[in-house]
Order: structure tokens, then sequence, then C-alpha cells
């Protein structure tokens, strides 16, 4: 005679506690898959808003490229050279215990229209405030301001300080030129 090995407790079915384990597994397996996909909607949210900050505007290369062309074209058309003057500064702070003598000469490049204007102004209305200006430059300039190949920070200054002078924005760049220094 076969025996069943299984047993059965009286008013227990074991078939509906078992259905009821694997559809209590099935709504916990659901529920963390419910979670992962938020949070990687999360995720995927936050890498698309932040690319979006990020990024600079697109411009096509060929319009960039046109941009800059017009605006070095117009930079030559619409400017005129007028010499400031030639100047002989020394400078006592840039190298403790040396003396460093500057000479050079300086011309601004301002708009063709307002040249006269501007050259007006610094030879008669302002001359001595200009010059007093750019000494000023020169004499607070450091030593890697001095010896900078492409003197950025001085031509940087010196257009400040005339326009400041001059109470206008006369001036779009300074060029310097037979700059040397020595020291002693």
């Amino acid at each position: 005679m076969a025996t069943d090995t299984e047993t059965q407790e009286p008013g227990v079915d074991t078939e509906a506690v078992a259905s009821t384990e694997a559809a209590s597994q099935g709504q916990s397996k659901g529920k963390l898959l419910k979670i992962g996909g938020l949070l990687l909607l999360v995720i995927i949210l936050q890498i698309g808003i932040s690319y979006w900050l990020l990024t600079p505007p697109a411009q096509p290369a060929e319009l960039a490229e046109d941009t800059l062309s017009k605006g070095s074209e117009n930079l030559q058309v619409t400017t005129a050279e007028v010499t400031v003057d030639n100047f002989s500064v020394t400078n006592n702070i840039a190298e403790p215990g040396a003396t460093i003598h500057v000479t050079f000469n300086l011309v601004a490049l301002v708009e063709q229209g307002a040249a006269s204007d501007f050259d007006s102004m610094i030879k008669e209305k302002s001359k001595a405030r200009v010059k007093q200006a750019v000494i000023e430059v020169v004499r607070k300039s450091s030593l890697g301001d001095l010896n900078d190949p492409q003197l950025s920070t001085m031509k940087r200054m010196m257009k400040e300080s005339i326009n400041k002078v001059l109470k206008k924005s006369y001036v779009i760049e300074t060029v310097i030129s037979e700059y040397r220094t020595m020291t002693q």
C-alpha cells in the first residue's frame, strides 16, 4: 500500500499558501522593478539636464568663422592709428634693488571718425594727464608684465587709463612699438 509522505494539517490548504507566497514574491519583485525604473529615469533626466545646461549653444563653424573675419575686417577698415607719444619711464618696484628703464612709442587705435577728436584731446586738452596715466601704468607694472612678449597687461591697462582720463571710450586698442628695457 502506498502512503502519502506529505502531512497535511487539518484546515490548511497547502496549495493556497504556496500561491499566496508566490504572489507576494511577484509583488515585491514588481515593486523593486518599479523603484529601479523610476531611479533610472531620474538619473537619465539629471544627465540630460546637466548636458543641456553645460553645453554652449551650437553655432555652425562657417558662421563663426564668417563672424570673426567680418569683425577683424571692420576693425581694419574703421580704425585709425593715432600716435600718443614717445615714453621713457623708470620702474623701481618691479625688481627689488634695481631700476628698470623702459622706453617705447605708444600708438592708439581709435575709430576712424573719432581720430581727429582723439588727437586734439591727447595733444592739446589732456596731454599731461594722458602722459601721467601711461607713466603710472609702467611704474606700477610687475617684472612679469614688463617682460611679457605681447605686453598684453600693460596694453590693456594703458587703454583703460587713457579712456578714463578722457572720460570716453576712444581707444579700442593700444600698440607699443620700439619697446626696450634696461636694468641698472
